[in-house]
């Protein structure tokens, strides 16, 4: 790996106001395989405040998954020949068992929030990640959420690496990761691939048209893509076909018509764009699992 070379002074740790936890990894063996930790459990976890000469190098990746996030100055990594710079507002992900160093910038280095995870749902996040597309950008809402969300883990670890403990830290991670990757418009907007595209204003127009009757190509044509590749890219965001899942937007707007109003079937039906009552009945009980009637009799809360 090139181009770190000119970097006179290199820390891996030690900077004022740093905050720092690393789970021993005997306590890790023993609680790994625990049905609240072996999707996803941080085994690392810190924050590195103007981390002036930072430098970390593994030339055989790391055995966990490492996330930072760069909140202020900027920073640096190299996986092979290639060179990544980090802003701030900006997550590296690096996957398990890959090459890498990185670094703060020498003028105006870095103060970033990190951490190492492990487990199956955390692979799965970690390939969302690929060779040219490194790091994610972060918009302000998500910012304000996941600096909250790692100053909350640090929290957590000060009394200790108990099993409590560390339940409470994954589903914190969970939180922290899942704002990051599904409720971070930064990144579907920020991402340079179709595979991210964002569907959210999608999604929106067809919460606006319930009581429509809208085709596949009407949508894509929203979107601004062909029905083939829009139809690809929302099946893997939402995992369904974009008019099935009209069709249940279209029912739960229908159940809670059913539940809060004295409305009619035939009228709830014309409400969610069918002409048809009795088709609205059929689909309503192939979506739902009961008839609009009956769904309509069952006591609700």
């Amino acid at each position: 790996m090139a181009g770190h070379s000119i970097y006179p002074v290199r820390l891996r740790e030690g900077f004022r106001g740093q905050v720092q936890y690393v789970i021993p990894r005997p306590i890790l063996e023993r609680f790994a395989a625990h049905p609240l930790l072996h999707s996803l459990l941080p085994t690392d976890i810190g924050w590195y405040p103007h981390a002036q000469y930072h430098y970390r190098e593994r030339r055989a990746g790391a055995p966990e998954h490492i996330l930072i996030y760069c909140v202020e100055g900027n920073g640096w990594a190299e996986f092979g020949q290639q060179h990544i710079h980090i802003a701030p507002g900006e997550v590296l992900i690096i996957p398990a068992h890959t090459p890498h160093v990185y670094g703060a910038a020498m003028v105006d280095p870095w103060s970033i929030h990190w951490v190492h995870f492990q487990g199956s749902e955390g692979d799965y996040l970690a390939r969302l990640s690929s060779e040219s597309m490194r790091t994610l950008q972060v918009d302000a809402q998500s910012d304000k959420v996941v600096q909250e969300l790692f100053h909350a883990c640090y929290d957590v670890f000060v009394g200790g690496f108990v099993l409590t403990r560390l339940i409470y830290s994954a589903k914190l991670l969970h939180r922290l990761l899942g704002e990051l990757f599904f409720n971070n418009s930064a990144f579907s907007v920020g991402a340079r691939s179709s595979r991210f595209h964002s569907i959210e204003s999608t999604l929106s127009f067809l919460r606006a048209n319930l009581d429509r009757s809208l085709t596949l190509a009407e949508i894509a044509a929203h979107a601004g893509l062909s029905e083939s590749h829009f139809s690809r890219i929302f099946k893997e965001q939402t995992g369904h076909a974009p008019l099935d899942y009209f069709i249940l937007l279209k029912m739960q707007h229908a159940s809670t018509l059913l539940a809060v109003t004295p409305m009619r079937v035939c009228e709830v039906a014309s409400a969610v764009g069918y002409a048809d009552p009795y088709y609205f009945s059929r689909l309503f009980k192939k979506v739902i699992g009961l008839s609009p009637r009956a769904y309509r009799d069952v006591p609700k809360g």
